[in-house]
């Protein structure tokens, strides 16, 4: 049943078996792992149908021009920010889940061997193919690789279509045992005062209006930065707030520096690895990574990386070319406008788009070229089907390398709650975020060593005249949260255990990005799931009924 919450009498209470508090990726998991098993589930969505300035005053905060507007980040909305999420799918390396001694990490309390079963079930939830990452496993064209100890190319990532689950979790509310309340924002949660269990969400649907929510089980799956904000104000009964004895909730926030560098020519060896995307022998859109060897990483005292290749500059209207202007222009229009998810993050600096009349004349030039583009990127989003999964023009003569990279774990990156107030009446987050000079010299000396490695295998040719801008790149996208309520052994060291519950409180789970101890190099969205159908199997292992999830 789906409830709109503002409907609900004040004072109203429902009561369930488990309470799940999100419907992103993580929330709209473990809600149907659990449904699945005859559990009886309520699930708890702070906005409705639509994201819109009601929903974004919410998640306003206060920030410093180090991280993006945190309303720009993530959707109050059914299906989270699943429904803007652009699906690329990959796990973490066994490395980023072991202590890793050149960096001083202890690595996560649980192994890749117990993710492992899990990533698989993930997939599913995903509809992003088999759950196989190498180039040559998926059905990449074949090609003989020269041997390196230094540099990868047979890891890849994978594509969802991207899921939204959005539609999902209407179909779930027609289950019997579902109700599904929206306009359900949680402001915190109240524990037993004796032993210390959640007893109850505390949910204003309008202002000045609350409702509770009973359940024996808590899941908070409400995104990195909002289960933090939740936890914070969950401060009746610990003046601290739930889980936070030793003021670790909001600490060590992560999220992953993006950025381009170099000018790359590929040779034809290195055109014959399809570095663009590639359709698997499964029907899902895959891409090479190029990513340096855990050897590699430990030789160089390196944290994580992957990198790809990608398009000239499409600011620079010198380019002429129609495609890279008409990129270029969309994204100028959509910042100008503040419209749409990637209005934000890296994509932000085209709002400095110049030579805006040049651009348009190198569309009017090319306009066969951007028609046809258009009907290709238009006609799977019309009839269906998996789309291509971004703007990715590779036929120009020269091409630059775009990272992802890891940041390293920082108890002085947190947010913590701001004096000011929303109009539900809640408490803003306040976010201290910056990424160090650390991080920057070890991304800077990544690209460089795959840079060399690149041109040494006989690739192309590679410049990196330009690795230095890494030293002050602003690297503010704050779409991946990581580390908030981070996992450890030790409520001295982290929020939650090594199953995802919170210590100090049995009954409560946290299903999301800000779990991770370390953060890797790829997006959190398939480990973020697989953690979710692990919490779920916790949760149900207490009850009588406990086979896994069937293949969507």
């Amino acid at each position: 049943m789906l409830i709109d919450a503002r409907g609900i009498a004040p004072g109203g209470r429902v009561a369930a078996d488990v309470c799940v508090i999100g419907t992103g990726p993580a929330g709209a998991v473990v809600a149907r792992e659990l449904a699945h098993r005859g559990v009886d589930v309520v699930v708890l969505e702070g906005g409705g149908q639509r994201f819109g300035p009601r929903q974004a005053d919410t998640y306003q905060g206060e920030t410093a021009e180090s991280h993006d507007p945190l309303e720009a980040v993530r959707q109050k909305r059914l299906g989270g920010t699943s429904v803007v999420w652009g699906g690329r799918c990959a796990p973490l390396d066994e490395l980023d889940l072991g202590p890793r001694e050149w960096l001083g990490s202890a690595g996560w309390p649980i192994s890749a061997e117990d993710l492992a079963p899990y990533y698989r079930r993930a997939q599913r939830h995903l509809q992003a193919g088999e759950y196989e990452y190498s180039a040559a496993g998926s059905g990449f064209p074949p090609v003989e690789t020269p041997p390196s100890d230094t540099l990868d190319v047979d890891t890849t990532w994978r594509w969802s279509p991207p899921t939204s689950f959005a539609g999902r979790m209407r179909a779930l509310a027609g289950a019997p045992n579902v109700r599904l309340l929206v306009e359900a924002g949680v402001v915190r949660l109240e524990r037993h005062p004796v032993s210390g269990a959640v007893v109850e969400a505390i949910v204003v649907p309008r202002p000045g209006v609350e409702i509770t929510v009973a359940a024996r089980t808590f899941v908070l799956a409400a995104g990195g930065l909002e289960s933090a904000r939740i936890l914070l104000a969950s401060d009746h009964q610990s003046p601290a707030g739930i889980g936070n004895e030793y003021d670790q909730v909001g600490r060590n926030y992560m999220t992953h520096p993006v950025g381009e560098v170099g000018t790359v020519v590929l040779s034809d060896l290195g055109r014959g690895l399809a570095l663009g995307y590639v359709p698997t022998r499964d029907g899902v859109y895959a891409r090479r990574m190029l990513v340096l060897t855990p050897a590699a990483q430990a030789r160089n005292g390196l944290t994580n990386l992957k990198a790809a290749l990608w398009f000239p500059d499409p600011m620079d209207p010198s380019h002429g070319d129609g495609l890279l202007s008409t990129f270029s222009l969309t994204y100028y229009a959509l910042n100008r406008a503040r419209l749409g998810f990637k209005s934000a993050g890296t994509h932000a600096r085209y709002a400095g788009t110049s030579g805006l009349g040049r651009h348009v004349g190198n569309v009017a030039r090319d306009w066969r070229r951007v028609g046809r583009f258009a009907a290709s990127w238009a006609t799977p989003r019309i009839i269906g089907g998996r789309v291509l999964p971004s703007f990715m023009p590779l036929d120009a003569a020269t091409c630059r390398l775009r990272f992802d990279a890891e940041q390293s774990p920082d108890p002085a990156n947190r947010v913590t709650l701001s004096r000011q107030r929303d109009h539900l009446g809640q408490r803003r987050l306040q976010v201290h975020y910056g990424v160090s000079a650390g991080d920057r010299s070890r991304i800077r000396r990544s690209m460089e060593l795959i840079g060399e490695e690149f041109a040494r295998l006989g690739y192309g040719t590679v410049a990196m005249h330009d690795a230095a801008r890494i030293d002050d790149m602003p690297f503010t996208d704050g779409t991946h949260q990581m580390g908030l309520l981070r996992m450890a052994r030790s409520p001295r060291d982290g929020v939650v255990d090594a199953d995802c519950r919170v210590h100090g409180s049995a009954n409560l789970f946290v299903a999301s990005s800000a779990v991770f101890p370390t953060a890797g190099a790829v997006g959190p969205t398939l480990t973020i799931a697989a953690l979710a159908c692990r919490v779920a199997d916790h949760i149900a292992a207490s009850r009588s009924v406990r086979e896994p999830l069937p293949a969507a």
